[in-house]
């Protein structure tokens, strides 16, 4: 199985608070990641 390190991050206030906001990220990736069998090993964030 694959491993991913993820880094979810928004650069402008605006963006945190629309569909790029941390959570989104978060959701979108691990979804990703489940369809294509990759195993999250650690998730950096920084907003």
């Amino acid at each position: 199985m694959k491993t991913a390190v993820l880094y979810l991050r928004v650069s402008t206030d605006e963006q945190a608070a629309r569909e790029y906001s941390l959570r989104s990220q978060h959701e979108v990736i691990n979804a990703y990641c489940n369809l294509n069998s990759i195993s999250i090993s650690k998730v950096f964030t920084e907003d």
